[in-house]
């Protein structure tokens, strides 16, 4: 790389080493849980990894990390690297893989002669080869670097090289604002109360319209931060539409080096319309003449691009868990990318709201199923031990929820479950199974006091 690049890329990236008032947190809405979990994480050697759709808000999160341990920690600011690696003006260097990043980083060192811990942020990292093999000889030379990276498929913490970082790195994944997110940024105070979900109910009552109101929104537009800020629908339309072509393209085409771009984008879209109901590997493929085993691989690239999820069906027999013939049901992460992207727009706030449920339930749990017998339970959660959900978006549950609450309950002898509702707040005892009727507003604000999982070591 030519010097002059080099200096002008560092440059560009790190306005905060003249200047904190051009520093890339100015004005951004603070992440508080991501910021607080990774300032814990802070003194321990390993690396830590922000994975998770692309545009969910992670480089705004390294921005404002950045700004912290400057303003609040009085990190001086030149020890404190940022190199965003999915900048355009890097293109022409990426096949110089890791030597790009000896290259950058040999200039900085040399530049601006760092006392001290030196704080490196590489962001978007998928884009450069081999970085696992250029952090873990830095991390093994013990020295005093603290890595924090980002990046947007699961792959990268997945793949064979990222062996090398194993035991060497904490992952943090990071999703589209959440729903309590989304009331700070629509400048809505909700109230604790005792804590307790009758408590943030009652705290919160004088007000469960506005909430009601927020939450369809919340339903339409999703949780990513530049379409909620989007002033009108058309540009919330194009901003949705710029990030599925986005994520597809250089998250799914690029990388996986598929020539059939066509078959790929038509099997999106089916999910897209048809997302939170039952399907088959042969189902999804039937309509346009694809393989199993296609649908399969291209299901998995949708998967690591952070995209959709999918939800099998729960057991404790393995063999029926993985059965690949039995149907799985297809989450989104983000309901505003399905809802703006089809054709003719058909936002369904009883597949929202199961949408919505499922993807928080993500942050918390280690594992998110579903169970069938006359009757479906809509999650079954493994934390520890089984918890079970449906989701019945209504001011009166229908029947067939508490049916098939009660039936899974009996199943796997649990004595209570958990039915999330419109505006319904109500406990029920059934065959001497117990039916905890709770909004959803309710349950989402409770879930943010418990927003991430344990943290995983890879």
């Amino acid at each position: 790389m030519d010097e002059i690049v080099i200096q002008e890329l560092i440059a560009t990236w790190n306005p905060h080493f003249e200047d904190l008032r051009r520093g890339g947190w100015v004005g951004t809405v603070s992440r508080e849980k991501y910021l607080t979990r990774i300032e814990q994480l802070m003194d321990i050697r390993q690396a830590i990894f922000l994975s998770g759709v692309r545009r969910s808000g992670k480089s705004t999160i390294v921005q404002q990390l950045i700004g912290r341990l400057i303003e609040r920690e009085g990190v001086p600011p030149q020890n404190i690297l940022y190199l965003y690696l999915d900048d355009i003006l890097v293109q022409p260097y990426l096949s110089l893989g890791s030597g790009m990043l000896d290259q950058l980083y040999a200039y900085y060192k040399e530049k601006y002669n760092p006392q001290g811990r030196v704080y490196l942020f590489l962001d978007e990292i998928q884009s450069v080869d081999s970085f696992n093999h250029w952090v873990a000889t830095h991390y093994e030379r013990k020295e005093d670097i603290k890595f924090i990276l980002s990046g947007s498929r699961k792959s990268l913490i997945e793949s064979d090289t990222a062996t090398l970082l194993t035991g060497r790195n904490v992952v943090i994944e990071v999703y589209p604002l959440s729903f309590y997110e989304y009331l700070g940024m629509r400048n809505v105070t909700v109230e604790d109360g005792d804590g307790t979900l009758l408590g943030i109910y009652r705290a919160n009552y004088h007000q469960q319209l506005s909430l009601l109101h927020h939450l369809g929104n919340f339903f339409v537009e999703g949780g990513f931060p530049e379409i909620v800020l989007a002033k009108t629908q058309e540009a919330k339309t194009a901003i949705a539409n710029g990030y599925y072509r986005d994520i597809v393209t250089r998250d799914v085409l690029i990388p996986n080096r598929i020539r059939n771009a066509s078959d790929v984008e038509v099997l999106g879209l089916q999910i897209l319309n048809d997302f939170a109901k039952t399907h088959t590997y042969s189902s999804l493929g039937k309509p346009y003449k694809l393989s199993v085993d296609t649908v399969k691989n291209y299901f998995k690239y949708f998967t690591d691009a952070y995209l959709f999820y999918e939800s099998k069906f729960f057991s404790y027999k393995t063999k029926e868990s993985q059965d690949i013939q039995r149907p799985r049901k297809i989450y989104i992460v983000d309901n505003g990318i399905r809802n703006f992207n089809l054709p003719i727009p058909r936002p369904d706030f009883g597949r929202c709201a199961e949408n919505v449920a499922y993807m928080e339930l993500k942050k918390t749990s280690t594992l998110v199923s579903y169970w069938k017998g006359k009757r479906e339970v809509d999650f079954v959660v493994q934390n520890g031990r089984l918890h079970l959900f449906n989701v019945s978006y209504t001011s009166e549950p229908h029947e067939r929820e508490m049916v098939g609450m009660v039936e899974g309950l009996e199943e796997f002898a649990i004595a209570e479950g958990l039915v999330l509702t419109k505006d319904y707040f109500e406990t029920k005892v059934i065959d001497g199974k117990t039916l905890e009727f709770v909004p959803l507003w309710v349950w989402l604000i409770a879930n943010c006091k418990v927003f991430f999982r344990e943290l995983r070591n890879s």
